[in-house]
């Protein structure tokens, strides 16, 4: 998941994502053609394409997932992870991931950004990554064991295909001045969060998502009625620093910064079931 710095990673923007402790894991055998036995919906085009992308054998594959699918968390970008890690555990974890995100663009047609998949194999415990979109270089960056990480799903649920994404993409490379001015004031943002992070600044790092939720809100135009309800629910929360819509929008899930020690009452006040989660190693983690 992303803590800050969405939709900003396609167009070669600095992003701050981490791995976390729900996990996705994957067994295979070769096989006259590929075939996956999975709830994870649409994994068969992935697991195909990212096999290909691999060029390995075929595979049939077996999937046991803790990430739940269409609320936010990469869990296309988990399976892919996984079953790349599978075939090739000793690729570099840079290239693993440039495979894995032209695999999903393939599968899906949704021109997908490399954050995810890039998260999902190179993240460390304990740590977030900066990460420069442009160059690949990252920064791993200490994160507070007194934070806790929540994710709050809107029960909104969309594919990503159905939706204006790729739209939003469009008008965001073509120099939209709404999209731009999210996508400017949003990397801005990042670079002030690693700061907080530093300082140990849990209240301004909540400031900072609000910031973010209303620039994804209002000028990227990714949220909806329903989302901003549950974000300003969070906001208003016990123990709550701040939150905002997470991952590429239009539902999906909200991710909030919690003070560990009130992860019970900020749930009780949010009213619907919380996932909390730490920050965990990716596959490729070295």
């Amino acid at each position: 998941m992303n803590l800050i710095g969405e939709h900003v990673d396609y167009l070669g923007g600095i992003v701050l994502p981490a791995a976390v402790d729900r996990f996705t894991e994957v067994s295979g055998r070769d096989a006259p053609e590929w075939s996956i036995e999975s709830e994870v919906s649409g994994g068969l085009a992935f697991v195909r394409a990212v096999g290909t992308e691999l060029g390995a054998k075929p595979q049939a594959v077996h999937v046991e997932s803790q990430v739940p699918p269409n609320a936010g968390i990469s869990s296309s970008a988990a399976l892919l992870v996984a079953v790349a890690a599978g075939l090739q555990p000793d690729l570099d974890g840079k290239v693993a991931a440039l495979a894995c995100q032209r695999a999903e663009q393939k599968a899906t047609g949704v021109q997908v950004g490399l954050m995810d998949q890039f998260a999902s194999a190179l993240g460390r415990r304990g740590s977030v990554l900066l990460l420069d979109c442009a160059t690949l270089e990252y920064q791993v960056v200490p994160f507070p064991d007194e934070v806790a990480i929540a994710v709050i799903d809107s029960g909104e649920h969309r594919s990503l295909a159905a939706t204006p994404y790729n739209q939003r993409r469009r008008e965001a490379e073509s120099g939209h001045p709404k999209r731009r001015r999210h996508v400017d004031s949003e990397i801005a943002r990042v670079r002030e969060f690693v700061d907080a992070l530093h300082d140990r600044d849990f209240p301004r790092m909540g400031e900072l998502l609000k910031e973010s939720h209303a620039s994804l809100r209002d000028d990227f135009e990714v949220s909806t009625p329903t989302v901003d309800s549950l974000v300003e629910r969070a906001w208003s929360a016990e123990g709550c620093y701040g939150a905002r819509i997470m991952g590429a929008g239009f539902g999906g899930s909200v991710l909030a910064l919690v003070d560990r020690k009130q992860m019970g009452p900020f749930m009780t006040d949010v009213g619907q079931p919380v996932l909390f989660c730490s920050t965990a190693d990716g596959p490729y983690a070295r």
